[in-house]
This record gives C-alpha cells, sequence and structure tokens, in this order.
C-alpha cells in the first residue's frame, strides 16, 4: 500500500507563525502610536518637575528613595491619561488645525486610545495606592483634572481662564506629588523655584499653546483668548507674563539668598525675551508652525530649566 500522505496544511497552520508575529507587530505600533499621542517632550517635562520636587535638599539623586522610582511611573501613567484622554476628545479641532498626531491622522483609533487612556488612569491609581493614602489622593485629582480638562461635559479647555487653572494646579501637584514620592526635606529653593514654574505653566504654556490653533477652535465653539481678543493682545499678555514670572525667579533668588536658582533663572529669564520677540512678530498669514514657535520656546526654556536644576548637587 502507497504511504499515506501527510494532509495538506491547513490555511489557519499555514498563516499562524505570521499572525503571530503580525500581532506582536500590530501591539508594538500601537504602543508607540499612543506614546506619540500623549507627547513625549510633555511626559519628559513632568517627569522633570517630579524629579526635581523628589531630590530637593539631597546631596545627590542617587540618594533618594526607592518611592521615587515608582511614584515617577505612577504619575507619568497619570499625565499620559490626561494627554491621550485630551486626544481622544479633541479630534475634530485636531483635525482642523492640521495636526499630525495619531489619532487626529487617523492612524489611532479613537476607540482603542479610550480604552488605553482609561487603562493608564487605573494603573497610576493602583500604584499610588501602594505609596499611600496622600499619593493615591494626589493622583486622582491629577486625573481628575485630566478628564475636567477634556470631556465634553465640563471642557474646561474651551476657556483660556479655565485652561490656566487647570494647568497650573496640574504642575502644583506634580510638584507636591514628586516631593511627597521623595520625601525629602521642603526647601526654600523648591518652593520658590515651584511657584514660579508653575505660573510659567499656567499664565504662559496654557495660552500659547493657543496661537497654532485658532481656526479650529473657533469653527468647533472653543472660546480662549486668541479667538476673543485675538493674537496681537493675547501675544501681548503672554510676553509680559514670562518676563515678569523670568525676571520675578531671577530677584528673588537674589533677594533670598538662593544661589542655587540663579542658573534656572537665568534660562527663564532670557526663554521669556525670546518667547516675546516671537509672539509679537508673528504676523495673520504666518504658518502654522511660525506660529506654534513661542510654544516651542516655552517647552524649550523649562526643559532647559530643569535640567539644570537637575544638574546641580542640591536644589
Amino acid at each position: 500500500m502507497p504511504a499515506k500522505s501527510r494532509p495538506p496544511i491547513t490555511p489557519r497552520e499555514a498563516t499562524y507563525p505570521r499572525t503571530t508575529e503580525s500581532t506582536r507587530a500590530r501591539g508594538a505600533r500601537f504602543l508607540l502610536l499612543c506614546a506619540q499621542e500623549t507627547r513625549p517632550a510633555v511626559l519628559i517635562i513632568f517627569l522633570a518637575r517630579f524629579l526635581v520636587a523628589g531630590t530637593a535638599g539631597l546631596t545627590s539623586v542617587t540618594a533618594a528613595p526607592s518611592t521615587l522610582i515608582l511614584g515617577s511611573l505612577v504619575w507619568i501613567a497619570s499625565v499620559a491619561f490626561s494627554y491621550l484622554y485630551n486626544g481622544v476628545t479633541d479630534v475634530r479641532e485636531d483635525r482642523a488645525n492640521g495636526s499630525r498626531r495619531p489619532i487626529a491622522h487617523g492612524n489611532l483609533s479613537v476607540v482603542h486610545a479610550r480604552r488605553a487612556a482609561w487603562a493608564l488612569a487605573a494603573f497610576a491609581l493602583t500604584g499610588a495606592a501602594t505609596l499611600g493614602p496622600v499619593m493615591f489622593v494626589v493622583t486622582l485629582g491629577m486625573i481628575a483634572l485630566g478628564y475636567a480638562y477634556s470631556s465634553p461635559r465640563l471642557s474646561l479647555k474651551s476657556r483660556t481662564p479655565d485652561t490656566i487653572a487647570v494647568v497650573a494646579a496640574a504642575g502644583g501637584l506634580t510638584y507636591f506629588a514628586g516631593w511627597l514620592a521623595g520625601a525629602a526635606p521642603l526647601t526654600a529653593d523648591l518652593v520658590v523655584l515651584a511657584v514660579a514654574m508653575t505660573l510659567w505653566m499656567g499664565l504662559v504654556g496654557a495660552v500659547a499653546k493657543d496661537f497654532s490653533d485658532t481656526r479650529g477652535d473657533a469653527k468647533h465653539g472653543r472660546r480662549n483668548w486668541t479667538v476673543l481678543w485675538g493674537g496681537r493682545v493675547t501675544a501681548f499678555i503672554v510676553s509680559v507674563s514670562a518676563v515678569a514670572i523670568g525676571a520675578a525667579l531671577l530677584a528673588s533668588a537674589v533677594a533670598f539668598g538662593l544661589p542655587d536658582l540663579l542658573a534656572p533663572a537665568g534660562v527663564v529669564l532670557a526663554g521669556a525675551v525670546a518667547l516675546a520677540a516671537a509672539a509679537l512678530t508673528a504676523r495673520p498669514g504666518d504658518s502654522r508652525s511660525r506660529r506654534r514657535l513661542p510654544y516651542r520656546i516655552f517647552m524649550i526654556t523649562q526643559h532647559v530649566a530643569h535640567l539644570v536644576t537637575l544638574a546641580q548637587p542640591a536644589v
């Protein structure tokens, strides 16, 4: 009798290895797109704020407690939730403004992004619970701010005063959470720097971010200052605020005898002058990239200021 031939390979058997590889690739791509949507530059600056507060008063970063590591992961997850959820709720405005972020560009599903956002929130709250009740409440507050800012029912993103309040509160909570996780002594340097950079976030960044998005914001009913008052008036307000914060931080460092604040204060003041020059020379017909320049200067300034602070032996 002829030997029995092996049954033909079924399509499922033939494609199983390829399907497994494809699933992994899709999973990796999904995580990458989520990371892009949460704005890596923003996550990094929130981490820098957290670490500056968590290492305040220590002779070196290596002297920080292990809770600072878990606290950092918890905090980054809560921030990532806020920005991923914002991308979900901002999809119409982002598309009208020509955003290239994954959700607006159609590369990342709104449904999947929303699920990922809430998974991040769950992780953040679970991790925060292991760090104690105060950290849990602070993390819950951060997540609540992110939800209130973007939720269609509350939409605090639609009005500049509300946006300023949310952004400033998020900054203040970040410094407090970092100090809480680090358990370091509260120093005058940290208090002055945290107040100044929280104001920098609220009065400069929260307003400057709208310069490039006026058309889409107006189309979808937002009532921020660039829509209500126009770019020139808003640019003047942002410029005055930026220079005032930079000058006040430098003056505080000198008046209170805080030499470790001189370097970050110099960075902030220099960035404020550059930001003011960019904002006040903008024209209505400028490209979106040019209109976004003041916000980019705002971001670079706070990154450098925090890096300079972290590089010093004590804050």
